[in-house]
């Protein structure tokens, strides 16, 4: 809009010359008019919704507006009504109105600067040069003038109250232009000056031509257009790139240095140097001249000072932090190799020389209990919500040991997510030493609340003891209780768990498990399983979900999840035994198929390690592709640590799977990472309840309550949501209640092998629903 209104002024303002050069004085006071009413209109919305203090620019918007008003009576009397002069005298008065409206303008604008600037003397000294030079203007005007008889004349009193408004506009426009290098002037405030400047010289223009009997008429009238159109442009400045075009820091204006010269200049052009008054005039200007620079020395030479004073300030400061910094730097190189940076407990160097401590100074009736705090969720929670997040958590973990604990306990944290606590009590506090074991877990694992983030962590605590009589040393005890951590890892109800001689061979046994895996020939002792998966409201088997067994002839019939969790997370054999799982499966599907076997939709389940990235995926699906399978007829169960890979990994594995048709479950839904989130953004199509809540619901009402909003959520996302675990009449009644009708357990069937599974489908294919 703005520039339609721009084109539509400078039009008018053509018109108007046009109209004053042809003699069309009617049309170019009409285009005149037009043109103030539109530049009124455009300063009035460019205050709109403005932001900063625009007190000035209502007054000049409002100076514009009476002047257009004026004006517009000037020529509804004038050249409407035809009426006399003496007829619509008063208007004369009327049109002091928006001058005064224009210097109130200026003025607020003068002060507002004034008040903000810090060199006010300066600035002061500058306005008393410009108001010399303002009296040496009037003189020069007024020499051959006799005031005395115009004032006599009522008529002209009006008129020197004009030139005394617009000189006093002069005056402080002047003062702004030759202050500028000490005011921050923007560009609309730059044209607001030039505009008043222009307007001022334009009303004493036209006054002097009066007294001087040079009668432009109405000739003229369209030049006020002019400066107030620059004010319409400085303006449409407050909405726009408004800068400074002034710089404090910088001595950019010349017009401070000019000033006593340009003073000077009117003098030298009159006739009488040798006259009093001129010779006075001289005498004001030198002295002025000579206060004005030295009160700018001095503000330049306290300029100097305080900058000394404060690059002094600054060094000395400079120096006492370099200082600190040294001293501070000596204590954390004393610190640094006993102390943990992030939670200022100590570290593995502190917690095994602080126990060794102990157990020298320990007598036969006390023990030492050593805690070895793993948190089991914290990796995943770092990983998905970044470093800022874990490391708050880390220091709340490490506040809250704190609570527990009193001075004579130490702690420290030994790696990023695993803290040691050592307390001291009597010899055979069984009791006492698994209180205390429960209460670090209770509140660890309180709710934590982190900005607008919810977490609950898991914490896993082993327990060993050193006496007076221990042979082990510091670092097999932390050992010691480091193997009883990760034994209630595996077995959640033993949570804190005190280590014993079961537990070594236990842990022994493990490394067995994976010994034997090794040597095994994984072709043939490895044996697929399929328990189907039933819908109560049709009773059909509507999936039939794919297990792996080891027949082992040292530890006998293992199921896969038993004996993989013994298998080291980064041992090979694992990628094998989950590679070989779906390879059987595939073949066995594909032997069905070219049976014309009527089997349920597959479900196979994805290990941990296969969910790191999409390769599992792509050769699944190239092996779906080799056999010509149909991929609909399966389904890929992820665990919910699926969803601690990152968004680029996750977008490839589910792009792959969508664009093959195979739906999405996600398994033991409810024990890990959930987040309903990702389940809607990648279209997960089922979600199967972990076993622990289903078969705990009968009796907890808390596991029911998390059942039934598991299930009621899904319904609400539109997602088909199933139960396992179901190994009691009471889980199928309570599912069924809740309207959870895909169930799966060992009260509907156990695993089945090859060829039973093959005998099930065969006898009853009426009991298949369709893919």
């Amino acid at each position: 809009m703005r520039k339609w209104i721009l084109v539509a002024v400078v039009a008018l303002f053509v018109f108007a010359l046009l109209a004053s050069l042809l003699d069309y004085n009617l049309i170019g006071k009409i285009s005149i008019l037009l043109s103030f009413f539109m530049i009124t209109f455009g300063i009035y919305t460019s205050m709109d919704k403005v932001k900063t203090k625009i007190t000035h620019w209502l007054a000049i918007c409002f100076g514009v507006f009476l002047w257009s008003i004026c004006d517009a009576l000037m020529v509804l009397n004038q050249d409407v009504l035809l009426r006399a002069h003496s007829s619509y005298a008063y208007l004369d008065v009327f049109f002091m109105l928006p001058m005064i409206s224009i210097l109130a303008g200026v003025s607020i604008f003068l002060y507002s600067k004034f008040a903000a600037s810090q060199e006010k003397l300066a600035i002061i000294m500058d306005s008393i040069s410009v108001f010399f030079l303002i009296v040496i203007l009037i003189y020069g005007i007024f020499d051959e003038i006799d005031i005395s008889s115009m004032i006599n004349n009522g008529s002209n009193i009006v008129f020197l109250s004009i030139v005394a408004i617009n000189f006093l506009i002069l005056f402080i426009t002047l003062s702004e232009i030759f202050t500028s290098s000490l005011l921050r002037i923007k560009i609309s405030g730059f044209y607001l000056i030039s505009a008043s400047i222009l307007f001022t010289m334009l009303n004493l223009f036209i006054f002097y031509s009066q007294i001087s009997n040079v009668n432009f008429g109405h000739k003229i009238d369209f030049l006020y257009i002019v400066p107030f159109f620059f004010l319409m442009i400085g303006a449409f400045h407050l909405k726009a790139q408004n800068e400074y075009v002034t710089n404090t820091d910088k001595d950019i204006s010349i017009g401070s240095k000019w000033l006593p010269i340009i003073i000077v200049l009117p003098l030298l052009l009159q006739e009488d140097l040798t006259s009093f008054s001129a010779l006075i005039s001289l005498f004001v200007l030198v002295v002025n001249a000579i206060v004005n620079y030295y009160v700018k020395s001095s503000i330049a030479s306290r300029k100097i000072l305080d900058y000394e004073r404060n690059l002094h300030r600054e060094m000395e400061k400079s120096m006492h932090e370099r200082t600190n910094e040294l001293m501070l730097a000596n204590l954390r190189l004393q610190d640094m190799s006993e102390k943990d940076y992030l939670t200022d407990l100590g570290n593995r160097n502190f917690i095994v020389n602080e126990l060794e401590r102990m157990c020298k100074s320990i007598s036969e009736d006390e023990e030492i209990a050593v805690y070895y705090i793993n948190l089991s969720r914290f990796k995943s929670i770092n990983t998905s919500y970044g470093h800022e997040i874990g490391d708050r958590i880390l220091k709340l973990v490490a506040k809250r040991i704190l609570e527990v604990c009193n001075r004579q306990e130490a702690i420290a944290r030994i790696s990023a997510d695993e803290f040691i606590v050592l307390a001291k009590m009597e010899i055979n506090s069984h009791t006492k030493r698994l209180n205390l074991g429960i209460a670090l877990k209770d509140a660890i694992e309180k709710p934590i609340q982190i900005d607008r983030y919810h977490f609950g962590l898991k914490c896993i605590i082993g327990i060993d003891v050193a006496t007076k009589n221990s042979t082990a040393n510091p670092r097999n005890i932390i050992k010691n209780a480091d193997m009883a951590m990760y034994y209630a890892k595996k077995n959640p109800a033993l949570n804190p768990m005190v280590y014993s001689d079961k537990i070594s061979n236990e842990m022994h046994l493990s490394s067995s498990i994976e010994i034997a895996l090794k040597k095994a020939n994984l072709q043939e002792d490895l044996h697929v399983y399929f328990q189907p998966i039933f819908d109560l409201k049709i009773e059909k088997m509507i999936y039939a979900e794919v297990f792996l067994y080891w027949k082992s002839e040292k530890f006998g019939l293992m199921e896969a999840s038993k004996f993989m969790k013994e298998v080291n997370v980064n041992s090979d054999i694992l990628n094998d035994i989950c590679s070989l799982l779906v390879s059987k499966t595939i073949e066995y599907v594909d032997r069905w198929q070219k049976e014309k076997l009527l089997i349920p939709k597959i479900s196979i389940n994805v290990a941990q390690i296969q969910s790191k990235s999409e390769k599992f995926v792509l050769d699944f699906v190239s092996s779906l592709r080799s056999h010509h399978i149909n991929p609909e007829l399966f389904e890929i169960e992820f665990g919910e640590e699926i969803w601690t890979n990152n968004s680029k990994t996750l977008d490839k594995i589910f792009s792959i799977l969508k664009e093959n048709n195979i739906d999405v479950c996600i398994d033991n839904f409810g024990s890990g990472y959930t987040s309903f989130i990702y389940i809607r953004k990648y279209g997960v199509k089922r979600i199967k309840i972990a076993s622990e809540f289903v078969a705990q619901a009968s009796n907890s009402k808390i596991d029911a309550q998390i059942v039934s909003a598991i299930i009621d959520l899904a319904k609400a996302m539109k997602i088909k949501v199933g139960a396992k675990g179901v190994e009691k009449e009471e889980d199928i009644h309570f599912l069924k209640e809740l309207d959870c009708n895909e169930v799966q357990g060992l009260f509907l069937s156990r695993p089945m092998s090859v060829e039973e599974f093959e005998d099930l489908v065969r006898q009853d294919p009426q009991m298949i629903a369709k893919v």
